[in-house]
């Protein structure tokens, strides 16, 4: 039997650059709400600390003939500037790169075009944290 208590949906409320969350520790708080983060209407309550800005996932891969689809990349815009270890004071680039295979030539070739593709778009996701870190709009 379960000692934890059960999850609780968030209830956002969004108002003009800001949302308005509940969290386990410090009740009810409105907090600034970046133009690009996609909402926290998933979220479940959770502590302040805890509490991400993010935004679309930017995502690349390769089809193969071999093992269909595989993901490459998947980046998107975080800020979490409310954690308690290490609070980010500007937005970041989060970025997760998977790939573990054994591929045959023409996969192989698949793959490094899906990277050029996948370095593309890093580049293009670094640069708008960095318009966002160097005074653009959050």
């Amino acid at each position: 039997m379960s000692t934890e208590p059960p999850r609780v949906p968030q209830s956002p409320r969004y108002r003009q650059g800001t949302v308005i969350l509940q969290t386990e520790d410090h009740g009810e708080v409105t907090v600034p709400e970046p133009v690009w983060c996609t909402g926290h209407d998933d979220e479940y309550v959770g502590h302040l600390a805890d509490l991400t800005h993010n935004g679309v996932h930017v995502r690349a891969g390769a089809v193969t003939y071999a093992h269909g689809y595989l993901e490459l990349l998947d980046a998107y815009i975080s800020h979490a500037p409310y954690g308690e270890l290490h609070p980010e004071a500007h937005p970041v680039l989060s970025l997760h790169l998977d790939l573990d295979l054994d591929a045959t030539p023409e996969d192989s070739r698949k793959v490094a075009q899906a990277l050029r593709v996948a370095s593309l778009r890093i580049d293009r996701v670094a640069d708008e944290v960095e318009r966002l870190r160097n005074g653009g709009q959050a």
